[in-house]
Order: C-alpha cells, then sequence, then structure tokens
C-alpha cells in the first residue's frame, strides 16, 4: 500500500522532549460503499481505494474507487475468484484463484487486462502488499518439503523475484512501504506464538534481512513507512494480558508504546501518523473504534465512536497536499460497508511555559476567551446570569470583583452543575480569584451577585492555546489529547538478533513439479545455516506443519489449492471474520 514518506528526523525529539502539541483534525466522512453484498478490507493510497466485493460466497471482486470523484470500478474477474488487494500510487494487486492462488496486478490508469506477477507453474501465492515497485507476498510450495509459507518480494522494473525467508516458522503478514526498499513482516515459532517482526531492507545486490524484536513480549500485525515500524506489542502485565501499539526505527534501537489498558491492534502509519483500532469497554455495546497518534507532537486522538465496530482500517497521507485519508470496514444491518475519513495534516505548535492560574488572568496571551459575564446587584432579589461556551482541555476561570461598581461581599460562579467559586471567597478587600478548571466540551457558564446595592464583579473563562491547523476539508472537528510514550529503552539488542544478506534474484529450492524459477540472476546458495549471516541457524531449517494467521491472508499449511471452491469458502469467512480472528484472543476477554 502507498505509504506516503515523510521525513521524520523530527520525531526521536519531539518524542523525548514533548514540547509540541498538535491542532484538531479538520475533515469529512465519505460513504466509499454502502450497497448489497459485503464490501470490505479497504486499502488506500493518496485518492484511490482499493477494496473487495462480494455478493455472494461464490463470488468476489475487487473495486477501486476515487475519493475526489467518487467513481467506482470493477475489476473484471476472468471467471476468478479475486480477493487481499492493496495498492500503491496507480498499482493495484490482488490474489486471484482459480485452479491455484496467484497474485495479480492491475494499473487503474491503463485500465486493460490485469497481469500475474512472476508465474510460475504450481504457484501458491497471497497476501500481497504493494509499495512503489516492490510487492511482498506469501507463498506455499516454495520449496519441495514447504508447508509453511514463506515471504517474496518481487520487483516489478527488473522482475527480480526474491524470497526473503527460508525456515522452519511460520511467516506472515507482509507490508511494503511507499519507497518498495522495506518490507516488514511477522515470523512465528508456531501458528499461535513465539512471534517476532522481521525486516529486509534493499541494498546494494540484495536485501539486508534483520530481527528487530526478541524475547520481550509477542510482536505481530507490522507495518512501516520506511522510517520507522509499528507493530502490536502483546505481553502480561501483573497477571493481565495488554496489546498495545508499539514501534521502533527501521534499522533498530530504541522503541515506544502506547501504554493504553486493554487491547489495541492493527496499526498502520504513514508519513508521522498511526492508524489503529482500540477496543472501547466502556461503551454501551463494547466494540473497535479508531484512533489515529501524531508522532511529531505525541497527540492522541478518537475518530469514531459508534455502537458498531470498526476495523481492517488503512491509512495514507500526502506529503505534498497534507491531506491524510483513513479507510474502514464497519458491519451494518448485517452487511459489510467501507467508509473513508478526510483531513488535513494536524498543525503543530509550541505551546507557552506552564503559567499560573494568576498569571494567565493578568495576561491571558494567546488563550482564547471562551465565555465572559458582567453582573451587578441592584435593588431586589439577585438573578443569574448565564452564557454559553465550548472548549476541551485545561481552563481558566477569573473573576475581577469590584469590576465596574463595588466589590462583591457574596457570590457564585458555575460552570454547568459545578460551583467553582462559593461565597467565602468574596469580600470587600478581594479584587481577583483565578483558578485552573476542566473543560469537557459545551456547557454553561453562570453567576450570582450578592451584596451592597452596585456591587458587582466579572466573570472571564479562558481555554487552551490552540494550534493552527491545514485548510479545513471539511464540517468535523476531531481535537486531540496528549499522550506520551513510553520508552521501552534500548533494550532490543542487534547483536542479540539475527541478522543476514540475500542476494537479489534468490529463489530457494524449487517446488516439486513446478517450472523454470522467475526472474533475477538464477539460483545462489543461501546463507549457512549457523554462520555469521544466519546466527540463529534459521536459513535452510525444514518446515514445520501449522496454519497461518495473517493479517492480509488466511494460508493453512499444506500444498496448492486443488478445489476453488475450498479457497471461496475461507476467503469468505476471512473477509467477513479478519478481524475477529487477529484479535481473537485478545478480544474474549472482554
Amino acid at each position: 500500500m502507498l505509504r506516503t514518506l515523510t521525513t521524520l528526523a523530527c520525531v526521536v525529539p519531539a518524542l523525548a522532549l514533548g514540547q509540541n502539541m498538535g491542532g484538531p483534525l479538520r475533515g469529512q466522512s465519505l460513504v466509499v460503499n454502502d450497497g448489497p453484498g459485503d464490501q470490505t478490507d479497504p486499502h488506500v493510497s493518496g485518492s484511490l481505494v482499493a477494496y473487495t466485493q462480494q455478493l455472494s460466497l461464490s463470488s468476489s471482486e475487487i473495486r477501486y474507487h476515487d475519493l475526489e470523484s467518487g467513481v467506482d470500478q470493477a475489476i473484471p474477474t476472468e471467471g476468478g475468484y479475486d480477493a487481499l488487494a492493496d495498492i500503491s500510487g496507480e498499482q493495484l494487486v490482488f490474489t486471484r484463484t482459480t485452479s491455484t492462488t496467484r497474485v495479480m496486478r492491475f494499473d487503474v490508469h491503463q485500465g486493460g487486462a490485469v497481469e500475474e506477477l512472476a508465474p510460475r507453474a504450481g504457484a501458491n501465492r497471497r497476501a500481497a502488499a504493494v509499495g512503489g515497485q516492490t510487492v511482498a507476498w506469501q507463498e506455499l510450495g516454495s520449496t519441495a518439503d514447504a508447508v509453511q509459507p514463506e515471504v517474496f518480494a518481487y520487483r516489478m522494473d527488473t522482475l527480480a523475484l526474491t524470497r526473503l525467508t527460508e525456515d522452519s516458522r511460520v511467516d506472515r503478514s507482509p507490508s511494503v512501504s511507499a519507497d518498495g526498499r522495506t518490507v516488514v513482516w511477522t515470523k512465528c515459532a508456531t501458528s499461535i506464538d513465539g512471534c517476532d517482526v522481521w525486516s529486509a531492507r534493499a541494498v546494494d545486490g540484495g536485501y539486508q534481512v534483520s530481527q528487530l524484536t526478541g524475547l520481550e513480549g509477542e510482536e505481530s500485525l507490522p507495518d512501516t513507512n520506511g522510517d520507522v515500524v509499528v507493530y502490536v506489542t502483546r505481553s502480561v502485565v501483573e497477571g493481565v494480558s495488554e496489546s498495545d501499539i508499539t514501534w521502533q526505527p527501521v534499522g533498530g534501537g530504541e522503541a515506544h508504546r502506547l501504554s493504553l489498558p486493554g487491547t489495541d491492534t492493527n496499526p498502520n502509519v504513514s508519513g508521522p501518523l498511526i492508524a489503529f483500532e482500540r477496543w472501547d469497554a466502556s461503551s454501551a455495546t463494547p466494540n473497535f473504534d479508531l484512533m489515529l497518534y501524531d508522532l511529531r507532537t505525541q497527540t492522541y486522538y478518537r475518530l469514531t465512536d459508534t455502537p458498531g465496530s470498526e476495523s481492517l482500517s488503512d491509512l495514507s497521507v500526502d506529503s505534498t497536499t497534507g491531506l491524510a485519508r483513513v479507510v474502514w470496514t464497519a458491519r451494518q444491518n448485517g452487511n459489510l460497508n467501507v467508509y473513508a475519513f478526510v483531513f488535513s495534516l494536524p498543525g503543530v505548535c509550541t505551546p507557552p511555559p506552564p503559567r499560573t492560574a494568576d498569571e494567565v488572568c493578568a495576561s491571558p496571551g494567546a488563550r482564547p476567551l471562551l465565555g465572559s459575564l458582567l453582573v451587578s446587584r441592584s435593588t431586589g432579589e439577585s438573578d443569574v446570569v448565564s452564557t454559553s461556551f465550548e472548549g476541551k482541555g485545561s481552563g481558566v476561570l477569573c473573576v475581577d470583583n469590584g469590576l465596574e461598581g463595588k466589590p462583591a461581599t457574596a457570590g457564585w460562579v458555575w460552570l454547568g452543575a459545578g460551583l467553582q467559586v462559593g461565597p467565602d471567597e468574596f469580600g470587600q478587600d478581594v479584587t481577583s480569584v483565578a483558578r485552573k478548571v476542566p473543560l469537557q466540551g459545551q456547557g454553561l457558564l453562570s453567576a450570582l451577585v450578592e451584596g451592597a446595592p452596585g456591587s458587582a464583579f466579572r466573570v472571564r473563562l479562558y481555554g487552551e492555546v490552540t494550534c493552527e491547523a491545514g485548510p479545513a476539508v471539511g464540517p468535523e472537528v476531531h481535537e486531540g489529547q496528549y499522550l506520551p510514550a513510553e520508552r521501552m529503552g534500548t533494550g532490543f539488542d542487534s547483536d542479540g538478533l539475527a541478522h543476514y544478506f540475500v542476494p537479489s534474484g534468490y529463489e530457494g529450492q524449487l517446488a516439486a513439479g513446478s517450472g523454470p524459477e522467475t526472474g533475477g540472476p538464477g539460483q545462489v546458495e543461501p546463507p549457512a545455516e549457523g554462520s555469521s549471516a544466519d546466527p540463529d541457524g534459521v536459513a535452510g531449517a525444514l518446515p514445520e506443519a501449522g496454519p497461518e494467521l495473517a493479517r492480509a491472508g488466511c494460508s493453512a499449511g499444506s500444498g496448492p489449492v486443488s478445489f476453488l471452491g475450498v479457497w471461496m469458502l475461507v476467503a469468505s469467512l476471512l473477509l467477513r471474520d479478519r478481524a475477529v480472528r487477529a484479535r481473537g484472543r485478545a478480544a474474549s476477554r472482554h
């Protein structure tokens, strides 16, 4: 998928110092497709969204939608069962199942017929991810003894097909950076545990493959923008299982984690933003909602708050226009539908240094005035004076006693139903009262004065310093909150993790009965098992059996699929319930 690359050189200082804060998100929600049948598994690149439409268990096609023009078109299936699409720029890839499973490419700009990538007789491929000129996928039966999926990378410009994994473990969930130079995936000891995140970075002559995580937990579902790798970390803290969003530099180094209680999953990163799904246990009907995190400012946003779950989300940030787009799947009335939210990249500002409430009341600076009241005492019974306001965060309440009258000897100031200033805080010698107050959205500022006729005071309510945002592209506004990430230290000892080099074009041993190799310079020997290039002895290890639980695809531990009906059923269940399976054990706790 296209992950528009934004240089994140400022990310580490921002994380370390926490000096910046993010402005609000201003955008618009859009319907991609809520028609008959199931629309699911969307992926976005710029204004283009690729997704799967299923009108029945035996029918599945890939469609693409332009968020700017609203044009929505289908790719002819040519008798196949098409699913699991991804898109980068105008290059769309997907899995087509007939008697076998193949990875196909479609050029959105040129149109025409689809093209099979790196065709080889007997190949069993699926779950393709694309970035730039690189397509990565899972492949079964890549060697005569292989029953576990391996990860391959294919260059559409040079036609070089390279096998990145060759071991006894379960390799799944590949993802590719926007520039096509980095591939990340999950490698597991079994189908359900012993999982770590690996990467392959393009270097001269091939790929440098590295293990990025070790024994600190269970890591899965990685994604990358070419600078950082984001993934899910599962761990048990004081007997409670947690699922958190974690990230670290592509080349390895200090990791950071969002330590939120409960379950967070399916992270996607583009530019400086991370989109993910969070289980909302506080909801009347607990479900998954969409969240966004800005790495530059450590600002946390909630994008959806609905009775149902939003899942299978994806994210694309255009660094040229400043537009960001999030897409997702939502279940409504028994069907799956696809939606999008288009917004401006949040602005960044530097807040003023901390000041006391008295200092703010004396000189508000850039704090916005949310509401003001002038109350005075005449003869007879006093009346409550009110005005509405709207604000979130930490506000400052200021009372100027005696302004335009005598100092009041008694008075009351409320925010909503909460009393903020009482009568014992007024007096002839009291000229001002100042305090910080919490703001929680829309409210009512009210005041009442008592004392001698002519007594008066003024009330002022100031909000937080606001940041400049990009141009508004819609009426919706999502405020963020500062949420510093937990620094996990440099416990990821690169010297204790596996690293090896794979030459471009190395395809491993041929599968039994398969045709000639495709692309590349021909067969090249892999690193010797146990050598310095393969310290963990993973190269050349014999595969073990076990099911595949991929982010974008599900592969049984077996050879090529022989019956279309079996794959149609598997793919249908995959697309309808993939989010549930990917989060199964965590969600069941709730």
